[in-house]
Formats: structure tokens, C-alpha cells, sequence
């Protein structure tokens, strides 16, 4: 019995050991065919007839059609940095929440496939950063594949060198201020040849928008504020005449442009009232005790030894100062004889006499 059981084990186990060799296999199986297929795919985007700058749209409805950027909803741009980082982002706000999204960035050395990283379900705004060896033919082809639970589209687009190139600042910025005008000046990169191809955004650092300018390498703003400290900076793009990004490119560094101080008529007679008002104003300020003194004296008190009598509000006991006594006038009659001059003489002598 013993050994009839052991039979049926090595028979089950044998039997499981061929099952995982047979799910090995397919997955391998199913692997390899799924990166020939990748790879397939990514041979016939790199050899597939598609003209720069062009967008093709294939649906489910197994239609065709090629459109331009400005005839579709969604944004998406790829750019070469001068680093060799390749970056590509995309926006598909328009598009229903429910959609699936995936991206593939297929990298070409003209009909020959370099690298294809494709990204599945991603989110519908967002970037891929890719590292890019420098080559002689690049060109990059951007896929995103759309899809609902009742149809798809994929969107096609294809990059060249020049479309993927992020311009460079432009070079020998400078600023002067002459004659009461701001001049600016600028050169364009060493590798740009083309002046007539380039249109620039000029920033003056003044709170207000930047200026566009056309084909030119200078700038003049007349009647500059004396008072303002300009800080220029300015970048650069290519025009719709010719072909390349129409992206804007870096900022160049700020020049920093500080006036000298100029006084006019105004400003002097202003500083010439108004300092000595501010002193006098001080001045105020610091004898405001004796000012407040002047213009509003305190008012009068009695003595502080009437003050209880005041404060008893009894007016009968306030103790009056007492009156000198009158004085009584002495009268004397004298009556004058004329016609006895000795009896006048005698009663001279006899209040002489009492005098006495």
C-alpha cells in the first residue's frame, strides 16, 4: 500500500512541475511577443511617412485625418534643452474624466529607432523627462492614446531639431540711459544666423507688461523716468515666417540700469519750504509745555489761606478787615477886625501865647 501511495505522489508532482514549466513558457511566450510588437511599432513610427510639424488623428471609426495644433483642444509640446534633457508635456482637460490615457515618446536617428518609452494611464496634465545623446538626425514622435470603453483615437505628432530646440538668451544685453532715453541693445546667439526670423519680448522692470518687439536688435524708451531703477532682461522666439518652436525661449541676465540723481526747480523749492517747516514743526513739538502756557494760561486761585473758608461756603464767618477809625475835623473861627488893628494884634499874641 505504502508503495502505491508514494506512485501517486511522484506521478502529482510530476504532473505540477510540467503545469508551471507551461505557464512559464507563455508568459515568456507572451512577453517577447509583446516587446516584437513594441519594437515593430517603433520601427514604423521612425519609418512612417509623416511631415513635420503635422498632426495625425486616427479614431476607431478607422478614419484619418491630419490637422494643425491650433485645430484641436489639447496642448502638448516637447522641448531639447541645450543640457540634451528632452521634455515633453501635455494637457487633456478637455477631454472626459473617464478617458484612459497613455503616452509614448518614440526617440529617432532619422528612420532608425533610438529609444520609444511608452507610459500608460497617466494623468491627463503632466511631463516626461528623458536624458538625449546628441544625434545627427533627431527626430521625435509624440503618441497619445485615447481611449473610452466604446471607441479610441491616438493623436501623432512629429518633431525635427529645430522644433524641439528651447532658444538660448540673446547675447551682449546692454542698457544706457542718454539724453533722458533708455537705449537698449542685444546680439543674437552665436548659432542663429537668421536676425529676420527672431521676434523678442523686451521686460524694463516697471510694473507694466513686456514689449514685443519685431526684428530688431534695439530698443528705445523715450522719456525715462529719472527716478526708476530699470532692470532689463529679454528673450527671444521664432517668428510664423520661418521654421522652428514658436516657443519662447530663456530669459537673458538682468542689466541694472541706476540713474544719477537730478533735481528739478519743483523738487528744490519744494525741499526749500518744507525742511524749515519740519524744523519748525519740532520745534514745536519740543516747547509745546511753554506754547500750551502762552496760548492758554491757567486760571487764577485764591490764597490757600482762604481756601477753608471757601470750601466751608459759610459767608457770615469770613472775618472782614477792620476800618480805621474817622477822623474829627478841628473848625477854628477867626474873625478879623479891621477897623481896631490893636485888638487883632492883642489876640494874635494870645493864641501864640496858648500855643505855646
Amino acid at each position: 500500500m505504502i508503495s502505491v501511495y508514494r506512485g501517486r505522489d511522484s506521478r502529482r508532482l510530476a504532473t505540477m512541475l510540467c503545469l508551471v514549466n507551461l505557464i512559464c513558457w507563455t508568459i515568456f511566450l507572451v512577453l517577447g511577443a509583446s516587446h516584437g510588437v513594441t519594437e515593430e511599432n517603433n520601427q514604423d513610427v521612425c519609418q512612417e511617412e509623416q511631415y513635420i510639424d503635422e498632426l495625425s488623428v486616427k479614431s476607431s471609426t478607422g478614419q484619418e485625418v491630419l490637422l494643425e495644433m491650433k485645430d484641436i483642444n489639447e496642448t502638448f509640446i516637447c522641448l531639447l534643452y541645450p543640457t540634451y534633457l528632452l521634455n515633453c508635456s501635455w494637457s487633456f482637460l478637455t477631454e472626459e474624466e473617464d478617458t484612459q490615457l497613455s503616452v509614448t515618446i518614440s526617440i529617432c536617428d532619422g528612420n532608425t529607432p533610438v529609444q520609444s518609452p511608452s507610459y500608460s494611464s497617466v494623468e491627463r496634465v503632466g511631463s516626461r523627462t528623458l536624458t538625449q545623446q546628441q544625434l545627427n538626425n533627431l527626430q521625435v514622435v509624440l503618441q497619445f492614446n485615447m481611449s473610452w470603453p466604446d471607441k479610441w483615437k491616438v493623436y501623432s505628432y512629429k518633431y525635427d531639431s529645430q522644433m524641439l530646440e528651447f532658444l538660448p538668451p540673446p547675447t551682449n544685453v546692454s542698457a544706457t540711459v542718454t539724453n533722458g532715453s533708455l537705449v537698449v541693445k542685444w546680439a543674437l546667439p552665436h548659432d542663429q544666423s537668421h536676425p529676420m526670423c527672431f521676434e523678442y519680448q523686451l521686460d524694463l522692470g516697471d510694473q507694466e507688461a513686456p514689449r514685443h518687439l519685431g526684428a530688431q536688435l534695439s530698443y528705445t524708451e523715450l522719456s525715462a523716468d529719472p527716478t526708476h531703477t530699470y532692470r532689463v532682461r529679454i528673450r527671444m522666439r521664432r517668428n510664423s515666417g520661418c521654421i522652428g518652436s514658436a516657443q519662447w525661449g530663456e530669459w537673458s541676465p538682468t542689466v541694472t540700469v541706476e540713474q544719477p540723481c537730478r533735481l528739478n526747480i519743483l523738487l528744490m523749492v519744494t525741499l526749500s519750504f518744507g525742511i524749515p517747516m519740519i524744523l519748525l514743526a519740532v520745534l514745536l513739538l519740543m516747547r509745546q509745555q511753554r506754547l500750551s502756557t502762552l496760548l492758554f494760561p491757567p486760571i487764577p486761585r485764591p490764597p490757600s489761606k482762604y481756601m477753608h473758608f471757601l470750601e466751608k461756603s459759610d459767608t457770615f464767618s469770613f472775618p472782614y478787615p477792620a476800618l480805621p477809625s474817622k477822623t474829627e475835623e478841628e473848625i477854628t473861627k477867626v474873625e478879623v477886625a479891621e477897623e481896631n488893628p490893636e485888638t487883632f494884634k492883642s489876640m494874635n499874641m494870645t493864641r501864640t501865647h496858648s500855643n505855646l
